[in-house]
């Protein structure tokens, strides 16, 4: 008798299946989780050490087909000893691994590449790349570097040009047939073609007569067509490929909870937030995005349970700008609360003198917003849905993407971890020679959050309702009795941590201190003005350099405020976490039977 997803998961090592847990995409992840695959592989014998090998073959091919043009890591994987890899793969890999050709120091424009890289010459980067590519279409360093930039532009012209450049021809170079149906695949998917995504993703599998195979491993193909047709509103065709996708890969965590919430109705859930609530925002200097925010929200939906109707507090820190005349307007056209104060005391006073108010005394729920946000007409609800699938919850967060590049994310349920040189995965232990708080590091206490999120567009795999250690303070909702906690359980934002940055994240961490964790909404995409990587390119100079050096600082402080034996435990009680989540996925699953 065949095994359950369940068991099949279940057979895993435990350090796999959490790490898994906490993301199954994420190419600079999955290639970890592989590697780890391979050392356990190692140290085992007959069909152990097979079935080892077998797995860590497939998250390599997965992490592969995440970013097809990386030359390195097409080589890494080539060079792996005992590696089981399809026909396909090995041509692909292959090609790849010889079409690479990263420039050494200052040749080939390296030089000029990486000057407007700092300089965030987005326009400039964008014309550059297509005559490199022009030069020399043989490189495909150039042509990734290419596709990496156009997501970053969003749609318009120069996304457009760079992605057409950096696809020409790749069907026709030896070896490369299977890259180039997948990054065709993407290509329609980040512009909602969904027939051409599934059109070219088709060839990729392992049904009888297709033309390319499984170059990425037998599960790629069939879970990118399930959730091409999930993105484009098709759930009953997505299904069978879900499904389908799972039987092939059952280590696929992040796909059994979207395929498991879109069984349960939760995907779709829309749940009014218990009431009285009140929605609060602070603000300096940004007129513009402030009167943009509040257009979005003043037009969502903002019922509460029993029939009422959250209302809005803003509070004006110290503007100097047009700000104060946005306030007059809304409070006039909608009935916005406020509070002005003469100076900027920073984001955690802010948020401290908010709860403190009247109005957030008597609310039973409390949502902060960042002022440069873009929110959906079901916002509000959705955050709703995912309290009351977790009703302990001691805060609720959501997907945050970039608002000029929505398939560009940048927080989803935040996971804490060791870095794999800083720090032992499970115990937290310093490495030999290390004290357990290095003041002389810029990170003292090396913990942070998992950022699989940001290694590539986003595809679907974070569309779930699920437990996190922290989610970001761009958009969040939190029941009155968790911002009233006592400090040390949660309770209220760390003056230490002004005038900006990591205030949310360590109030979480003094969250689970107390024995709640965060709940995560990922079928809520808050779109967010402030942009990142190369995509920040509208900010000055000064304004980066001052930005990082708060939030280096800031995290300098977070890292020595909670010792390393406490995040340890956060973790280990995170893989329980996990480990429960995706086991109940897996069993409605199986329980299915395949039929929705």
């Amino acid at each position: 008798m065949p095994l359950t997803l369940g068991q099949q998961w279940n057979a895993l090592p435990g350090d796999v299946r959490h790490r898994l847990g906490q993301a199954s995409t994420g190419w600079r992840h999955l290639a970890r989780v592989g590697g780890e695959a391979l050392r356990l592989a190692a140290m085992a014998s007959g069909d152990e050490a097979a079935r080892l090998r077998a797995f860590a073959a497939d998250v390599l091919l997965w992490a592969h087909g995440e970013n097809p043009l990386y030359g390195p890591l097409a080589a890494e994987i080539l060079a792996a000893p005992g590696l089981p890899l399809p026909a396909a793969a090995c041509v692909s890999l292959a090609a790849v691994a010889a079409g690479w050709r990263a420039p050494t120091d200052k040749e080939g424009g390296q030089a000029y590449f990486e000057r407007l890289a700092a300089r965030r010459d987005t326009e400039r980067l964008a014309g550059f790349l297509v005559e490199r590519m022009r030069r020399d279409p043989g490189s495909l360093y150039w042509r990734d570097k290419a596709l990496g930039l156009s997501l970053y532009c969003g749609a318009g012209k120069p996304a457009e040009d760079l992605e057409t450049a950096a696809l020409a021809g790749l069907r026709d170079m030896p070896g490369m047939v299977a890259v180039a149906a997948n990054l065709w695949a993407q290509a329609a998917f980040l512009r909602g073609d969904a027939s051409a995504c599934l059109h070219e993703l088709v060839m990729l599998g392992d049904a009888p007569g297709v033309t390319i195979g499984p170059a990425f491993g037998p599960a790629f193909a069939p879970a990118r067509m399930g959730l091409a047709l999930l993105d484009a509103g098709r759930d009953a065709d997505a299904w069978p490929l879900l499904f389908s996708a799972l039987g092939r890969a059952p280590w696929q965590a992040g796909l059994a909870l979207v395929a498991a919430d879109a069984l349960s109705g939760a995907r779709n859930a829309v749940v009014p937030p218990p009431g009285p609530a009140l929605i609060l925002l602070y603000t300096w200097n940004k007129a513009a995005d402030l009167d943009a925010t509040l257009a979005s929200l003043f037009a969502s939906d903002l019922c509460t349970a029993g029939g009422g109707r959250a209302r809005v507090m803003a509070l004006d820190n110290g503007s100097t700008d047009e700000t104060p005349r946005v306030l007059d307007k809304w409070q006039a056209h909608a009935g916005l609360l406020r509070a002005d104060l003469p100076v900027n005391i920073g984001a955690p006073a802010a948020r401290n003198w908010l709860i403190a108010t009247p109005e957030a005394r008597a609310a039973e729920t409390l949502v902060f917003l960042d002022d440069d946000v873009d929110l959906p007409p079901d916002w509000l609800g959705r955050l709703g849905a995912a309290l009351a699938a977790m009703p302990r919850a001691g805060v609720v967060g959501c997907k945050v993407a970039d608002h000029q590049a929505p398939r560009l994310l940048q927080n989803v349920a935040g996971q804490l971890l060791f870095p794999p040189d800083a720090a032992d995965h499970a115990s937290g232990h310093a490495p030999e020679g290390v004290p357990e708080l290095d003041f002389q590091s810029l990170t003292p206490n090396p913990f942070r959050l998992l950022d699989a999120h940001l290694q590539g567009p986003d595809w679907g795999l974070f569309d779930f309702i699920g437990p996190a250690d922290s989610v970001t303070g761009c958009c969040h909702l939190f029941p009155r009795a968790a911002l009233g906690a006592p400090p040390a359980e949660g309770g209220g934002f760390s003056l230490a941590l002004g005038p900006s940055q990591y205030d949310d994240f360590e109030r979480d961490l003094r969250m689970l201190a107390g024995g709640r964790h965060a709940a995560y909404q990922g079928r809520l995409r808050v779109r967010h003005r402030k942009r990142s990587g190369l995509a920040g390119q509208n900010i000055g100079a000064a304004g980066v350099a001052g930005a990082a050096s708060s939030a280096s600082g800031n995290r300098y402080k977070m890292q020595t405020m909670h010792p390393r034996a406490q995040i340890a435990g956060f973790i280990s009680a995170q893989a329980l976490r996990l480990g429960e989540a995706v086991a109940r996925a897996l069993d409605a699953l199986d329980r299915a039977g395949g039929r929705p």
